[in-house]
């Protein structure tokens, strides 16, 4: 898992033009008539521009644009239970202590206010880490029950990404019987995880949270769209990585039933 996620921040903003950047500097102290001096400018240029562009508003909508145009129709099946997929925790390293992420608390949010209140609800989510305690399944069940009063039927709590989240949801559904899932998860996110869960065996109905919209504010729609801004670079690197994965899973087999 580290090494995936190592390889992934490798080939992504900012780090990849930040290391560009760093080889022009260093080809600029290379003897002016080598090949390798002279590219340092243009990479110089490119980097920056690189770097600038991924930043702005403009790119990160656009990348967003194209996770919008992969989101899946749901089929005209009725659910036969409620899929929380986790998104992540907060740990203290000092005291050990961990909560859920506020992204990850979003989506049971989403869940008990917009799903059906009769359908049973599974949640899904292992330790990724070795260190972590509990498993983030765990944390959701306890966060539906003590925040929310709602009862969990299922907890899957080996999984450690979305191919897995989506095996051994499967592998507990079948065995109950159910066939169909009302599935929660953040729109960008939606594209990979439904197409998961249907080749698992699952017909998935999504219930993305939030949408591209709300995360644009009013004054980017303008000149600033073109200015580089943190908040903009941070979504230009989850809707790059959402679409990476969605055509490395493509790819790849789905993984058989992890156990803990």
């Amino acid at each position: 898992m580290e090494l995936q996620t190592a390889l992934t921040t490798l080939i992504m903003p900012p780090f990849a033009p930040l290391v560009g950047l760093l080889l022009a500097f260093v080809f600029w102290f290379f003897p002016s008539s080598t090949p390798v001096a002279k590219l340092s400018l243009p990479l110089a240029i490119l980097c920056f521009l690189t770097l600038w562009i991924c930043a702005t508003p403009a790119f990160s909508g656009w990348l967003g644009q194209r996770l919008v145009s992969q989101q899946p129709e749901a089929p005209k099946v009725e659910p036969g239970a409620v899929v929380i997929l986790g998104g992540g925790r907060y740990r203290n390293e000092d005291t050990g202590s961990e909560r859920l992420s506020a992204e990850t608390l979003e989506r049971v949010a989403w869940a008990v206010a917009r799903a059906p209140a009769d359908l049973p609800l599974l949640v899904s989510g292992g330790r990724v880490y070795a260190e972590e305690k509990a498993p983030e399944s765990d944390l959701m069940a306890d966060a539906l029950e003590k925040l929310f009063q709602r009862s969990v039927t299922w907890r899957e709590n080996c999984s450690r990404n979305t191919a897995e989240n989506a095996v051994n949801s499967a592998a507990l559904l079948h065995d109950s019987g159910v066939e169909s899932v009302l599935l929660v998860t953040h729109w960008w996110h939606m594209p990979r995880a439904a197409e998961s869960f249907a080749r698992a065996g699952l017909q998935v109905r999504p219930l993305p949270v939030g949408s591209p919209g709300e995360l644009v504010p009013r004054a980017e729609n303008h000149l600033l769209r073109w200015l580089p801004s943190a908040a903009a670079l941070l979504r230009s690197q989850v809707y790059w990585r959402e679409l990476l994965g969605n055509q490395w899973y493509r790819w790849r087999a789905l993984p058989g039933r992890r156990n803990c």
